[in-house]
Protein backbone atom coordinates (compact mmCIF):
# COMPACT_ATOMS: atom_id res chain seq x y z
CA UNK A 1 0.00 0.00 0.00
CA UNK A 2 1.55 3.23 -0.98
CA UNK A 3 1.73 5.67 2.01
CA UNK A 4 1.89 9.85 2.04
CA UNK A 5 2.76 12.00 4.39
CA UNK A 6 -0.62 14.11 4.43
CA UNK A 7 -3.12 13.98 7.28
CA UNK A 8 0.07 12.26 9.62
CA UNK A 9 -0.80 12.64 14.06
CA UNK A 10 2.30 12.79 15.77
CA UNK A 11 1.97 12.26 19.46
CA UNK A 12 4.71 12.48 22.39
CA UNK A 13 4.86 10.81 25.72
CA UNK A 14 2.62 12.59 28.08
CA UNK A 15 3.07 9.85 31.13
CA UNK A 16 4.53 6.84 31.69
CA UNK A 17 3.28 4.30 34.00
CA UNK A 18 5.70 2.24 36.77
CA UNK A 19 7.50 -0.65 36.05
CA UNK A 20 6.22 -3.75 35.67
CA UNK A 21 8.72 -6.66 35.82
CA UNK A 22 9.09 -8.99 33.39
CA UNK A 23 9.96 -12.46 34.23
CA UNK A 24 10.30 -14.17 30.83
CA UNK A 25 9.88 -13.30 27.45
CA UNK A 26 10.19 -16.47 25.40
CA UNK A 27 12.30 -17.19 21.72
CA UNK A 28 8.97 -18.32 19.89
CA UNK A 29 6.68 -17.40 16.93
CA UNK A 30 5.57 -15.50 18.72
CA UNK A 31 7.33 -14.89 21.70
CA UNK A 32 5.60 -14.59 24.83
CA UNK A 33 6.57 -11.93 27.59
CA UNK A 34 5.58 -13.09 31.30
CA UNK A 35 4.60 -10.53 33.87
CA UNK A 36 2.53 -11.53 36.82
CA UNK A 37 -0.83 -9.30 36.64
CA UNK A 38 0.60 -6.74 34.31
CA UNK A 39 -2.62 -4.89 33.63
CA UNK A 40 -2.29 -4.26 30.15
CA UNK A 41 -4.82 -4.43 27.28
CA UNK A 42 -4.31 -5.16 23.54
CA UNK A 43 -3.53 -1.88 21.98
CA UNK A 44 -1.50 -0.18 24.67
CA UNK A 45 1.99 0.98 24.25
CA UNK A 46 4.47 -0.36 26.12
CA UNK A 47 8.30 0.63 26.66
CA UNK A 48 10.88 -2.15 27.43
CA UNK A 49 13.95 -2.23 29.01
CA UNK A 50 15.48 -5.52 29.14
CA UNK A 51 18.45 -7.64 29.40
CA UNK A 52 19.83 -10.07 27.50
CA UNK A 53 17.12 -10.16 24.41
CA UNK A 54 18.67 -6.60 23.47
CA UNK A 55 16.86 -6.52 19.97
CA UNK A 56 13.96 -5.30 22.48
CA UNK A 57 15.68 -2.71 24.74
CA UNK A 58 14.84 0.80 24.87
CA UNK A 59 12.03 0.41 22.26
CA UNK A 60 8.33 0.83 22.40
CA UNK A 61 5.61 -1.77 21.32
CA UNK A 62 2.13 -2.39 20.59
CA UNK A 63 0.66 -4.82 23.33
CA UNK A 64 -1.95 -8.16 21.63
CA UNK A 65 -3.10 -11.05 23.03
CA UNK A 66 -3.07 -10.15 26.29
CA UNK A 67 -3.89 -12.57 29.16
CA UNK A 68 -3.94 -11.55 32.61
CA UNK A 69 0.18 -12.85 33.40
CA UNK A 70 1.42 -12.92 29.62
CA UNK A 71 0.90 -10.48 26.13
CA UNK A 72 2.78 -10.14 23.10
CA UNK A 73 4.33 -7.75 21.46
CA UNK A 74 2.89 -6.51 18.14
CA UNK A 75 4.62 -7.77 14.84
CA UNK A 76 5.12 -5.28 11.62
CA UNK A 77 1.53 -6.71 11.01
CA UNK A 78 0.26 -4.88 13.97
CA UNK A 79 -1.87 -7.92 15.09
CA UNK A 80 0.45 -11.12 14.80
CA UNK A 81 3.19 -11.05 18.04
CA UNK A 82 6.28 -10.26 17.33
CA UNK A 83 8.77 -13.65 16.51
CA UNK A 84 11.56 -13.16 18.98
CA UNK A 85 13.10 -17.22 18.03
CA UNK A 86 16.51 -15.91 17.19
CA UNK A 87 16.59 -12.76 19.30
CA UNK A 88 19.39 -13.16 22.45
CA UNK A 89 18.03 -15.50 25.52
CA UNK A 90 16.16 -12.78 27.95
CA UNK A 91 17.46 -12.24 31.09
CA UNK A 92 15.56 -9.57 32.82
CA UNK A 93 13.53 -6.29 32.26
CA UNK A 94 10.56 -3.98 32.89
CA UNK A 95 7.92 -2.64 31.16
CA UNK A 96 5.62 0.52 31.33
CA UNK A 97 3.07 2.00 29.79
CA UNK A 98 2.86 4.73 28.32
CA UNK A 99 0.45 7.15 27.71
CA UNK A 100 1.00 9.39 24.07
CA UNK A 101 -0.83 12.48 25.25
CA UNK A 102 0.81 15.08 23.93
CA UNK A 103 -0.38 16.02 20.47
CA UNK A 104 2.31 17.47 18.15
CA UNK A 105 1.12 19.96 15.52
CA UNK A 106 2.85 22.18 13.07
CA UNK A 107 5.57 19.91 12.21
CA UNK A 108 6.70 20.71 8.01
CA UNK A 109 8.82 17.91 7.63
CA UNK A 110 10.35 15.05 9.26
CA UNK A 111 12.57 12.16 8.63
CA UNK A 112 14.85 9.79 10.20
CA UNK A 113 18.59 10.06 9.92
CA UNK A 114 21.31 7.60 10.52
CA UNK A 115 20.74 3.85 10.38
CA UNK A 116 23.62 3.25 8.31
CA UNK A 117 24.80 -0.49 7.90
CA UNK A 118 27.82 -0.92 9.92
CA UNK A 119 30.48 -3.64 8.31
CA UNK A 120 33.91 -4.99 9.19
CA UNK A 121 36.60 -7.01 7.01
CA UNK A 122 36.52 -10.97 7.46
CA UNK A 123 38.71 -11.30 4.44
CA UNK A 124 41.37 -13.75 4.94
CA UNK A 125 44.73 -14.59 3.06
CA UNK A 126 42.69 -18.03 1.71
CA UNK A 127 39.83 -15.77 -0.07
CA UNK A 128 40.54 -14.86 -3.91
CA UNK A 129 38.11 -11.86 -3.41
CA UNK A 130 37.26 -9.53 -0.21
CA UNK A 131 34.55 -10.54 2.42
CA UNK A 132 32.85 -8.40 4.81
CA UNK A 133 30.00 -9.20 7.23
CA UNK A 134 27.37 -6.84 8.62
CA UNK A 135 28.16 -6.35 12.82
CA UNK A 136 25.44 -3.43 13.18
CA UNK A 137 24.16 0.53 12.18
CA UNK A 138 25.32 3.40 13.57
CA UNK A 139 22.79 5.37 15.73
CA UNK A 140 19.16 6.72 14.15
CA UNK A 141 17.23 10.21 14.93
CA UNK A 142 14.52 11.42 14.00
CA UNK A 143 14.80 15.38 12.81
CA UNK A 144 11.72 17.87 12.75
CA UNK A 145 11.23 20.97 11.24
CA UNK A 146 8.37 22.79 13.10
CA UNK A 147 6.30 25.52 12.71
CA UNK A 148 7.49 27.74 15.51
CA UNK A 149 5.01 28.83 17.99
CA UNK A 150 6.15 29.71 21.77
CA UNK A 151 2.25 29.51 22.83
CA UNK A 152 2.35 25.72 21.49
CA UNK A 153 1.30 23.62 24.58
CA UNK A 154 3.32 20.34 23.06
CA UNK A 155 6.36 22.47 21.76
CA UNK A 156 6.50 23.38 25.47
CA UNK A 157 6.23 20.37 26.43
CA UNK A 158 9.64 19.21 23.82
CA UNK A 159 11.65 22.09 25.74
CA UNK A 160 11.34 20.94 28.90
CA UNK A 161 11.84 17.75 27.83
CA UNK A 162 15.48 19.26 26.35
CA UNK A 163 16.10 21.14 29.33
CA UNK A 164 15.77 17.68 32.10
CA UNK A 165 17.59 15.43 29.36
CA UNK A 166 14.01 13.28 29.67
CA UNK A 167 13.33 10.74 27.35
CA UNK A 168 10.44 10.35 25.81
CA UNK A 169 8.55 7.74 23.54
CA UNK A 170 6.92 9.15 20.26
CA UNK A 171 5.00 7.69 17.50
CA UNK A 172 3.65 8.86 14.07
CA UNK A 173 0.73 7.22 12.83
CA UNK A 174 -0.89 7.93 9.32
CA UNK A 175 -4.39 7.71 8.34
CA UNK A 176 -4.79 4.24 8.18
CA UNK A 177 -3.62 3.17 11.28
CA UNK A 178 0.27 2.38 10.73
CA UNK A 179 2.36 4.20 12.41
CA UNK A 180 6.29 3.96 13.71
CA UNK A 181 7.03 4.35 17.48
CA UNK A 182 10.35 5.05 18.70
CA UNK A 183 11.55 6.46 22.08
CA UNK A 184 14.89 8.86 22.77
CA UNK A 185 15.98 12.21 23.93
CA UNK A 186 14.97 15.17 23.11
CA UNK A 187 16.71 17.78 21.25
CA UNK A 188 14.18 21.29 20.72
CA UNK A 189 15.29 25.00 22.06
CA UNK A 190 12.52 26.63 20.62
CA UNK A 191 14.83 29.19 18.48
CA UNK A 192 13.37 30.90 15.82
CA UNK A 193 14.65 31.12 11.99
CA UNK A 194 13.73 30.48 8.43
CA UNK A 195 14.46 32.44 5.07
CA UNK A 196 13.16 36.00 4.51
CA UNK A 197 9.22 36.01 4.16
CA UNK A 198 8.82 32.43 4.81
CA UNK A 199 7.42 30.75 7.44
CA UNK A 200 9.18 30.92 10.97
CA UNK A 201 10.64 27.62 11.66
CA UNK A 202 12.42 25.74 14.49
CA UNK A 203 14.41 22.44 14.30
CA UNK A 204 13.91 19.50 16.70
CA UNK A 205 15.93 15.85 16.44
CA UNK A 206 14.78 12.98 18.85
CA UNK A 207 17.66 10.20 19.49
CA UNK A 208 16.60 6.53 19.59
CA UNK A 209 17.76 4.62 22.26
CA UNK A 210 17.02 1.43 20.46
CA UNK A 211 15.58 0.13 17.22
CA UNK A 212 12.19 2.05 15.62
CA UNK A 213 9.06 -0.12 15.50
CA UNK A 214 6.82 -0.20 12.73
CA UNK A 215 3.45 -1.31 12.40
CA UNK A 216 1.05 -1.84 9.48
CA UNK A 217 -2.10 -1.06 12.34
Amino acid sequence: MLHTNAGLKLHMESAIAAAKTITAISQAAPGVVSSAAHGYANGDIVLLEVQGMVELNGRAFKVVNSATDTFQLAGVDGATGLDTTNFNTFASGTAKKVTLGTSITGVQEFSFAGGDIKTVDTTTVNDLVDTQAVVGANAQSADMTMQWDPANAAQQAMIDAFQTRASKTFRVMWPDGAFALWYGTVGYTGAPGGGKQGVTTSPAKVTMAGSITVCAA
